[in-house]
């Protein structure tokens, strides 16, 4: 299958909070993958393709959040979401983490 990805990913297993914005109802996880536009989620259940959220990211003593929404959903392995709105302070958060990690990688 050809990448289709807009930008590089980087690998980063941190803690997520996702709210559905519908219902409010929590889902605890794991993103394992991050880019500027968004991130991965590790889940069972993951929520169906269009949901909107909100999410907050925990990495070493930080938190990032952004409004996302999902791009897709695969039952019992996790689903992609796409930041929808990310408030400039927390841009200078994400912008940061992905400047480490492209140091790293590249």
């Amino acid at each position: 299958m050809t990448e289709l990805r807009r930008i590089a990913r980087y690998p980063l297993v941190a803690a997520v909070e996702i709210y559905e914005l519908g219902s409010g109802a929590c889902i605890q996880a794991q993103i394992s993958d991050l880019s500027p536009f968004g991130c991965y989620v590790d889940t069972l259940n993951p929520l169906p393709h269009r949901t909107d959220v909100k999410l907050r990211i925990t990495n070493e003593g930080e938190t990032f959040t952004a409004v996302g929404s999902v791009a897709f959903s695969t039952a019992r392995m996790g689903m992609g979401i796409k930041f929808t709105s990310v408030e400039q302070n927390q841009k200078k958060i994400l912008e940061k983490w992905l400047d480490r990690f492209a140091a790293l990688y590249f």
